[in-house]
């Protein structure tokens, strides 16, 4: 096995600490988000070429440009809660409306308190 595959399991394999991370700069940013591990680190199907999905369910009444959101809690998981700059993650950003689709789709979420 190549020295890169094993450092990307060895992410893949942090996948909890990392969620935390980003559950906690999403909260500090958004405090009644809610946020979930989804996919296949979710549902114990990882390959050397998956990520870390992470859902952030943000309540519709907050009005929040996305894009920037997703920045701001990469830049402040990075910065306070020690997520590695290379960490497979990916944040999926959603109001509670649209939130209904991804959960009913996952095979499985975990939620991250």
């Amino acid at each position: 096995m190549s020295s890169w595959v094993k450092y990307h399991f060895e992410h893949l394999r942090r996948w909890h600490e990392y969620a935390r991370a980003i559950a906690k700069a999403a909260r500090d940013l958004v405090p009644n988000a809610r946020v979930y591990v989804i996919g296949g680190v979710a549902e114990d199907r990882t390959t050397v070429l998956s990520d870390i999905d992470i859902l952030i369910i943000i309540p519709d009444t907050v009005s929040a440009n996305k894009r920037r959101l997703y920045v701001d809690i990469m830049v402040r998981a990075m910065d306070l809660y020690g997520l590695p700059w290379d960490a497979p993650v990916e944040l999926h950003i959603v109001g509670e409306g649209e939130a209904r689709d991804y959960l009913e789709h996952s095979g499985r979420a975990i939620e991250i308190d």
